[in-house]
């Protein structure tokens, strides 16, 4: 081989390297960069939505918490007075020992001037029984799942019976029971 004819061979394999260089090598690094910028910009989205899901899971538990305690701790105001159910759900079998009478009275529907707009029907329960049976509607109205408030108890024991080592007491009490008038239609 000629001198010239190496020169050409070398020259020929200089500009094929740089041509192979610019054609095949240069687009391979910036598609490998643009590449590994997108998988680094991705994994960073992972991880992002990864701690996202981790708050929404810390926040359900959170809300469930709070729906728990609401359950126990907060009464339900229907949207009218179903003094009905309340007369039901408090009254005894009179039986003439324990429960000697019982009548229940329902006042007028008032509202109240609260923002919420809730108004309250006012009932009274008279009873001629004895302190447990007494005792029994007492928890009986503290138990209710809807908001019923009770505006006095008066408990009174006859002279007369003052002898006997457990007297029927005659028990007047008074609630209001609460609904919530603006939902009315």
């Amino acid at each position: 081989m000629t001198a010239l004819r190496e020169r050409w061979m070398f020259f020929g394999t200089f500009i094929l390297s740089i041509l192979f260089i610019c054609f095949f090598i240069v687009p391979n690094y910036k598609g490998a960069d643009s590449a590994l910028h997108e998988s680094a910009h991705l994994e960073h989205r992972i991880q992002q939505l990864e701690l996202r899901q981790a708050e929404v899971e810390s926040m359900r538990v959170d809300y469930e918490d709070l729906q728990n305690q609401v359950d126990k701790k907060c009464k339900f105001v229907p949207k009218n007075p179903d003094m009905s159910q309340i007369v039901q759900s408090l009254s005894l079998d009179v039986d003439g020992r324990q429960v000697l009478d019982q009548s229940f009275t329902a006042g007028l529907a008032t509202s109240m001037n609260t923002p919420e707009g809730f108004s309250s029907q006012p009932l009274a329960i008279m009873l001629h029984a004895d302190f447990d049976s007494i005792f029994s509607v007492i928890q009986n109205i503290e138990s209710m799942d809807r908001l019923v408030q009770i505006s006095s108890i008066r408990v009174v024991r006859s002279e007369r019976d003052s002898d006997i080592s457990e007297p029927p007491l005659e028990a007047a009490i008074g609630l209001h029971a609460m609904y919530d008038s603006l939902e009315i239609e």
